[in-house]
């Protein structure tokens, strides 16, 4: 490490230590959200975020920034109708469509995934594994590519038939262990393409998008034409500059990832949610509640939802090439807080709307 790395790392650990212990001796909610403001306006000076801020109660917006530009390219402003790449964010979407399914008896999460999908060749999968990251699959992207040509792009009909080609070796008996992977929920996407006839994109549209007036949610895919307006551009700081980091050819898979939205249609996802407009309770408690597993995981999974605390608090990050996001619901004192990211922020910007999110909460304790 040269002097001037070093000496950048070491006013990172002062500042951010300052910045730390000011947020959580502040008082109020105001006072908490002065500092939270003040610490991400430094963030930004030393590209550190680039991105939209959201903290809301009970669906009042309390606080909302929106600072830094859409793409490495332009000088053009972000705006709190930019529409950021949720990345694993999505999967609470795709979670919440499988349940809404449920709800209506078209399926049930305990079935077997080969009922609805007669190629899928894991007869012990359920859907109840996919959801909550038991099943026990390895992860895609560790050992598609070497079916891949350079350039080539894999979609979620592509990556099924793969799987069924080349039946990769479980790494757990499925429901044994947990171990985060997306390749669950591209299979869910597929699923839900056989269930409804229509695609993911339209199904999202027409069962979720549509009926809660999202402005501007949506599927975005490396190989869509054209992108809308409000289309945010991941990017990566490196060597003084800020240069493109975005979509990839594995980036026409879905349900894992690759739905694209703002802070304000996130916020009223999470309100939706919470005033049973989309799911009914016991299943919404259902979505909240662990998976039984051998072994105690280091993350704690519910479907499509992380489970900070049970019965209290969910979240859920999303991080993919050039983004960085996070939303996390305090259930029993109303906050929300939504954090969206087109720079791949250092952990630095993660710590301190930890620290913020966390001194929130303990307001009301």
């Amino acid at each position: 490490m040269n002097k001037s790395a070093n000496y950048i790392r070491k006013f990172l650990c002062l500042f951010f230590g300052i910045v730390f212990s000011s947020i959580i001796q502040a008082q109020t909610i105001d006072q908490l959200i002065k500092k939270f403001d003040k610490s991400i306006d430094s963030l930004h000076a030393i590209n550190e975020f680039n991105g939209n801020i959201l903290l809301a109660k009970n669906g009042v917006t309390l606080y909302e920034k929106s600072i830094g530009f859409t793409d490495s390219k332009t000088n053009h402003q972000l705006t709190l109708s930019s529409a950021f790449n949720l990345a694993s964010i999505s999967k609470t979407f795709t979670a919440s469509l499988i349940l809404m399914y449920d709800q209506e008896g078209r399926l049930k999460v305990d079935d077997n995934v080969n009922k609805y999908i007669t190629t899928f060749p894991y007869k012990d999968i359920t859907i109840r594994h996919l959801l909550n990251q038991t099943h026990g699959m390895i992860e895609y992207f560790d050992w598609i590519k070497d079916t891949l040509k350079i350039n080539d792009t894999i979609d979620n009909q592509r990556l099924l038939r793969l799987i069924a080609q080349h039946k990769p070796a479980l790494n757990s008996v499925p429901g044994e262990k947990f171990n985060y992977c997306n390749t669950g929920y591209a299979v869910l996407s597929v699923l839900l393409e056989k269930i409804s006839g229509i695609t993911y994109s339209e199904l999202l549209n027409k069962r979720i998008v549509q009926p809660l007036g999202l402005k501007n949610t949506y599927v975005q895919t490396v190989q869509m034409p054209m992108s809308p307006k409000s289309r945010v551009y991941g990017m990566k700081y490196k060597d003084g500059y800020w240069n493109t980091f975005d979509l990839t050819s594995l980036d026409e898979v879905v349900g894992d990832g690759n739905i694209y939205s703002t802070v304000g249609d996130l916020l009223i996802w999470d309100q939706a949610l919470r005033n049973g407009k989309i799911l009914i309770p016991a299943l919404l408690q259902e979505a909240y509640t662990p998976a039984i597993v051998q072994e105690k995981p280091k993350m704690v999974y519910g479907f499509g939802w992380i489970i900070n605390e049970p019965g209290k608090k969910v979240s859920h990050s999303g991080s993919w090439n050039g983004f960085k996001n996070n939303i996390v619901r305090d259930l029993q004192n109303g906050y929300t807080l939504i954090s969206l990211s087109n720079g791949t922020a250092g952990i630095s910007s993660w710590k301190i709307h930890d620290e913020f999110e966390k001194a929130i909460s303990n307001l009301n304790k």
